[in-house]
């Protein structure tokens, strides 16, 4: 008798409006055998990640703060209403004790200042999908 398991693939939102910055950590996070186990969405708005969580089921959501259009916290109150279930890691130019202290009362998963080292986002989003 043969077993055989499916792994379903962990769908990964990358929202920044800084389009290489999006492109770089899509790359990095395809690295090392994770392209089967991962697909990683990319958005350059607030408004534009919406649409994409309306459409598809998201595990993971990788956000900028400041944003045009809908800015990083409307997405993380939108996230908290409507797909409880969805996790979320921050990124910011503009971080303070305050605002780690105010994210992690929003079920923020994790929090990282710009400019970081891509092997401790890395490393974050393993944590954060086990």
């Amino acid at each position: 008798m043969e077993i055989f398991l499916f792994m379903s693939k962990k769908r990964i939102l990358v929202v920044d409006d800084e389009e290489d910055l999006t492109w770089t950590i899509s790359k990095h996070l395809y690295r090392n055998g994770n392209r089967e186990k991962r697909e990683i969405l990319c958005a350059n708005s607030g408004r534009i990640a919406l649409k994409i969580l309306n459409e598809k089921k998201v595990d993971l959501v990788l956000t900028d703060l400041r944003m045009p259009e809908i800015n990083g916290y409307e997405l993380l109150d939108y996230l908290a209403k409507s797909y409880p279930e969805t996790k979320v890691i921050v990124m910011t130019a503009f971080g303070t004790t305050e605002l780690e202290s105010k994210l992690s009362n929003m079920s923020v998963l994790g929090y990282i200042e710009k400019p970081f080292e891509i092997n401790e986002l890395r490393n974050m989003v393993e944590n954060v999908l086990i």
